[in-house]
């Protein structure tokens, strides 16, 4: 008898417990601005863009999904070593309180091994989805642009920033 008590209450707590944190990540986040650079002849590779807007509690990007595209997607980062660009791993996946850029030239989404009868085209949109560590999800609908409005469209951004 005193097991099967036992028993109920730590469920009962592990249960209740997580429930009320479950209630109190009241931390919203939402994506916007998702754009997809051409895939530039005889390349399997290009990069995602993303604007996201952060409300709450720190939480990490855990993964980028764009399943219409390809299985292959990382979080990547741009950063300047001994005065030469470089791209690797995204360091930082956090997102805090207020506004992140995944920009051309800075944070993106690496989009791999594109298959060719999978290649996105102009004008197309792919649905993006961002896993998050507080178990939610984000997604947005990424059109498809050419590299020179891509560039365009940073170079009007980063003046603003």
């Amino acid at each position: 008898m005193r097991y099967s008590i036992l028993a109920s209450s730590l469920f009962a707590i592990g249960f209740f417990g997580t429930a009320a944190l479950a209630a109190t990540d009241t931390s919203t986040t939402t994506v916007s601005d998702c754009v997809i650079q051409e895939v530039l002849p005889g390349r399997a590779m290009t990069g995602g863009f993303a604007t996201f807007e952060h409300q709450g509690e720190t939480v990490e990007i855990l993964e980028a999904l764009l399943p219409s595209i390809t299985d292959h997607v990382e979080l990547h980062e741009m950063s300047m070593v001994d005065n030469v660009m470089t791209m690797g791993p995204l360091q930082d996946k956090s997102l805090t309180e207020g506004q992140r850029f995944f920009r051309k030239g800075g944070d993106h989404v690496m989009i791999m091994s594109i298959p060719e009868d999978k290649t996105p085209q102009i004008g197309e949109t792919h649905t993006m989805t961002f896993k998050l560590s507080n178990g939610k999800s984000v997604s947005c609908e990424a059109i498809v642009k050419s590299l020179n409005e891509v560039m365009k469209e940073h170079a009007v951004k980063k003046a603003a920033h």
